[in-house]
């Protein structure tokens, strides 16, 4: 059984209160500091950040969710728990972990050795789930497996009255696979800070690819010829923030660090403001890779590369 870090944890707390209510008694170790991974963003110009700050949502993506697991597109109970006033903290969940084959990607969440109920397959996604303020012991399983079955774990996450996080699930589960492996990371997220009429649109490289670790990330014209650098030496598990107009905006992957765009994307203006949309850079296990924007509902929208 693997221990994830604190952030990892923030991935069960979707579950109902009457679960996360439960004790628990694991023993497996982990910090509770909510940090992400790795180094959290890659720019010094204080939108670029690499503090892991700030979350965001899912859309309408075209990849299906699971159904009666609370992901992709069903939205949870989006406003990041104001409805819970000060007793209570909220979550949101992405899950872009990288199956062999993309087969069997469903995971269930486990909250203090009880099955939660919540299923997540690849590219689910949730809306904001108030919780109380409390810690938990949280557990993720193969589908249909039993709390025995845990392949990764972490014990005691402590979430507090007003915390708001966004977490993701990315990496290779293969041992073998060409890229990073498997890992969760959870993002706190501050809108206050957002500036009136604006829209905070958060870049996370949840790429597992080896050939996209690290990348360098360009504002592109309409033909996709870069404009300017935004994120130089972005790596797997680094966070960058942007506070724009709207969502649309035009980014190129530059793989070689040469200052040619290697992958075009064309991000649509979603209609979000004073708000924060997350834009993760995700592969398939056949090294298929596209952009997916998890908007303030709980859904997604996917965005492919433009045609070379």
């Amino acid at each position: 059984m693997a221990t994830l870090r604190p952030s990892t944890l923030a991935l069960s707390l979707i579950l109902p209160a009457a679960l996360v209510a439960c004790g628990g008694d694991k023993s497996d170790s982990a910090s509770s500091d909510g940090t992400t991974t790795d180094d959290g963003g890659s720019g010094d110009d204080g939108n670029t950040g690499d503090d892991g700050s700030t979350g965001d949502d899912g859309g309408s993506g075209d990849d299906g969710g699971s159904g009666d697991d609370g992901g992709s597109g069903d939205g949870g109970d989006s406003g990041s728990g104001d409805d819970g006033g000060a007793e209570t903290g909220a979550v949101r969940i992405a899950h872009f972990g990288v199956f062999p084959m993309d087969a069997g990607t469903e995971v269930d969440i486990f909250v203090n050795g009880a099955a939660s109920g919540v299923t997540l397959a690849f590219k689910d996604t949730t809306g904001f789930i108030s919780l109380p303020e409390g810690s938990y012991d949280i557990d993720i399983v193969p589908a249909g497996g039993t709390i025995d079955d845990s392949v990764f774990s972490v014990p005691d996450f402590p979430l507090g009255a007003g915390d708001e996080w966004s977490v993701f699930a990315a990496g290779y589960v293969a041992p073998d696979a060409p890229g990073n492996a498997f890992t969760v990371a959870a993002i706190p997220e501050d809108r206050g800070s957002i500036p009136a009429g604006q829209v905070r649109v958060q870049v996370v490289h949840a790429a597992a690819l080896g050939a996209l670790d690290p990348v360098d990330v360009w504002a592109v014209d309409a033909g996709c010829a870069p404009v300017e650098p935004l994120a130089a030496g972005f790596t797997f598990g680094a966070v960058g923030n942007f506070d724009l107009p709207s969502t649309e905006v035009n980014v190129g992957f530059d793989v070689g660090g040469d200052g040619t765009v290697d992958a075009c994307f064309k991000v649509p203006d979603v209609g979000v403001v004073d708000d924060i949309v997350s834009v993760y850079a995700v592969n398939t296990d056949g090294e298929a890779v596209s952009l997916v924007a998890h908007l303030p509902d709980g859904s997604t929208a996917e965005i492919m590369p433009e045609a070379g």
